[in-house]
């Protein structure tokens, strides 16, 4: 019975997470309300806030699913064999941009960024944090395998290329998610190449400066 109980809960959480992201993106954020949402899950509004506390936590819940589920297509990705380390990263971070893009309109990412940067102590702004923080942690796993095939420089701090190549992709995503009528291709396009700039250190060794004479 406990199992079913369980299984029921999860059910109802999904149902609702469901019907949150199905308004959201048709309604917008502030038009949608929590009764509205419970009638499309088919529960009563009380239910709703059996599981979740306010209409923003429903929104960091749909933040949360996006990076659980593009981390779980990541970890897949990351073990393939990748001979190309530009078209590896590339792809990587291309797959965390499509993802975003399933339960989130830019709307809706606009109000979650809102909140995560003017309520960083918040439990919002915490959970969003530690999510950006698991996302910039899969890409230092992706550097460490190109590593391990000896694609990638042996001597960097993989965790440090991780962070630096996830604060690339977020910084532009936050520029695409600004403006409604910038085309997704517009952003893979600044994103290729930006990133070639930054593969090129992963990849060659620094060079010694000269002295000044």
């Amino acid at each position: 019975m406990t199992g079913l109980r369980e299984r029921q809960k999860a059910g109802r959480r999904r149902d609702i997470l469901a019907a949150a992201s199905q308004l959201f993106r048709k309604n917008g954020f502030a038009d949608t309300s929590v009764e509205a949402i419970a009638a499309l899950a088919e529960v009563g509004t009380g239910t709703v806030y059996n599981y979740f506390s306010s209409k923003g936590d429903l929104l960091m819940a749909l933040v949360a699913l996006d990076g659980e589920q593009a981390r779980a297509k990541g970890e897949k990705y990351i073990k393939r064999a990748h001979d190309d380390v530009m078209e590896a990263i590339f792809g990587l971070l291309s797959m965390y941009v499509d993802h975003a893009l399933i339960h989130l309109t830019k709307e809706l990412w606009r109000n979650a960024m809102a909140t995560a940067l003017t309520q960083a102590d918040s439990p919002f702004g915490i959970s969003y944090a530690e999510n950006d923080r698991l996302m910039a942690a899969q890409v230092a796993e992706l550097v460490t395998a190109l590593q391990t095939a000896d694609r990638v420089r042996a001597d960097l701090d993989a965790t440090a290329a991780g962070s630096a190549l996830f604060i690339l992709v977020n910084g532009l995503f936050m520029q695409f998610v600004a403006k409604d009528k910038m085309p997704k291709s517009a952003l893979s396009t600044r994103l290729r190449d930006q990133l070639a700039v930054l593969v090129s250190g992963l990849i060659e060794p620094a060079q010694p400066q000269r002295r000044r004479a």
